[in-house]
Order: structure tokens, then C-alpha cells, then sequence
């Protein structure tokens, strides 16, 4: 088995400790508004999958394209490093024009910025104080991108970073040596689980058929990476003005997820 297939099933876990666990992406409150019914996994239109698909599509146009901007970033400047502290420097300073940029696309939605943060401090946590530790990390080029977490994590302690989930996930597969497309994949794949699981917990769906579901998925999740995939966030240019390289594509979606702390009672915290 090649390295990169065991690094994917290890961040494939379900059991990874970065937060994802309580985190339904806003399921929980349109359970509540009724928007996405309690009868979904009998019915024949089904809005738990409409819910999932339309969450999806919005992450492949709103957040892919950051985890993929870090990625590059990451990746081709680490991939030629000729001066360590310059390129380590200049890693960092593009992570948090980036990481900022992500933070004031989620101003108008606190609940989805704070389990953003949370996630993406705890992926950042992980790779510190496990990866990091690993064999396949202790050559220059993984020393390199192991200092740069170091120094992301004390800038996010001090408040001068906000560590965003697609940021950090970017920038820890880049370290790892993940192929940019599957870690495209990956990033959607745990979106689209992590929804499923939440389902599973809200009682709208049992485990085998959640398990029928997310496989069902896969031809449209696919769909939307041969769409998407190519996408960036590209700063001060008229794409970004005019919104082309990242957009909200589903508003009526935020503004459920945003009523999240309004629930009287819930399970999940975003």
C-alpha cells in the first residue's frame, strides 16, 4: 500500500478529532424550521438528500475553492524551497491574507464562522501533535511545513489568525503529500458524511439507509468536482468582485444555519 492511500484513510476516519462530530451544518436547525422533513427517508421526494445536495453544492463554490487556494499556495512554494525562513515567511503571510479572506465571506453567518474555527483549529491541533510527530514528517521538507503550523497555531492563540477548515485542510494535505485532487475529494466527501451522520443522530434517517444515500451521492458529488475542481480564490481581481471564483449559492441555507443558537433545545453546536 502507497503512503498517500494510508495518509487518506487515516483523515477518512470518522473518529478524527477535530470537532466534525458536533457539527450538522445547519441540518438540525432546518429540521426544526421544516424545511427538511421528519418522514424524509420514506418519502418519495426526499429533502434530506435535496438538503444535502444543495449544502454541497454550496461548499464546492464557497469553501473548495480556499482549500484549494492553500493547497497551491502550500504546495508550490514548499516544493521549491531554496531559503527556508523566506518560504516559510511567505507560506504564512499568503495562509492568512487567505485564512482572513474565508473569515469575512462567514461575517453574516457566526454559526457556520465558529464551528469553522473550531474545525480547523482542531485539524490544525492534530497534525501538530500527531503527524507532525510521525517518521514520514522528520526530512526538511516536512520540518519546513511543520514549523509553518507551529506558527499558525501561536498566531491563532494570540488572535492574529483565525485557522478556517478549508484553509487548514489545504495546507495540512499539502504537508502530508496528498494529490490536490484527492484532496479535493476527500474535503467533500467528509462534508457530505458529516452531514449524513448528523441525519443519523436527528433520527431523520437509520444507519443502512444513510449508508444506501451516501452512496447515491457519489455521481453528483463527482459532478460537482469535474465543475468546480478548477476553482480559486483570486484576490483584487474582477472575478472576485463580481463574484465568479467564490459565491453563496444557496443564501436561504445560511439564513437556517444562522438561526442555529436561536433553537430552543439542540444536540449539535452549529
Amino acid at each position: 500500500m502507497d503512503k498517500e492511500t494510508w495518509l487518506l484513510w487515516l483523515l477518512a476516519d470518522s473518529q478524527l478529532p477535530t470537532g466534525g462530530f458536533v457539527a450538522s451544518a445547519g441540518l438540525e436547525a432546518a429540521l426544526q424550521a421544516g424545511l427538511v422533513s421528519e418522514s424524509a427517508a420514506e418519502g418519495a421526494s426526499n429533502s434530506l438528500t435535496e438538503f444535502i445536495r444543495d449544502s454541497a453544492h454550496n461548499q464546492a463554490r464557497l469553501a473548495l475553492p480556499f482549500c484549494s487556494r492553500a493547497y497551491d499556495d502550500a504546495a508550490t512554494q514548499l516544493g521549491q524551497v531554496s531559503d527556508n525562513i523566506i518560504t516559510m515567511t511567505s507560506v504564512v503571510t499568503e495562509f492568512l491574507d487567505l485564512d482572513n479572506y474565508h473569515h469575512a465571506m462567514l461575517a453574516s453567518n457566526k454559526v457556520a464562522m465558529r464551528a469553522s474555527i473550531a474545525q480547523g483549529g482542531g485539524l490544525l491541533s492534530l497534525f501538530i501533535r500527531g503527524y507532525a510527530l510521525a517518521e514520514c514528517m522528520a526530512d526538511q521538507r516536512g520540518q519546513t511545513y511543520v514549523g509553518i503550523a507551529k506558527q499558525l497555531q501561536r498566531l491563532a492563540r494570540l488572535g492574529e489568525a483565525k485557522a478556517h477548515w478549508p484553509t487548514v485542510f489545504g495546507f495540512v494535505c499539502a504537508a502530508l503529500g496528498i494529490s490536490l485532487a484527492h484532496t479535493q475529494q476527500l474535503y467533500m466527501f467528509q462534508f457530505v458524511r458529516q452531514v449524513f451522520s448528523a441525519a443519523i443522530r436527528l433520527n431523520l434517517v437509520g444507519p443502512l439507509r444513510a449508508q444506501m444515500l451516501e452512496c447515491d451521492m457519489h455521481p453528483y458529488i463527482s459532478g460537482l468536482l469535474k465543475e468546480h475542481a478548477h476553482l480559486r480564490v483570486e484576490f483584487g481581481s474582477l472575478d472576485d468582485l463580481f463574484g465568479e471564483s467564490v459565491v453563496y449559492t444557496e443564501p436561504i441555507l445560511e439564513l437556517y444555519q444562522g438561526m442555529h443558537d436561536r433553537l430552543y433545545s439542540r444536540i449539535f453546536n452549529s
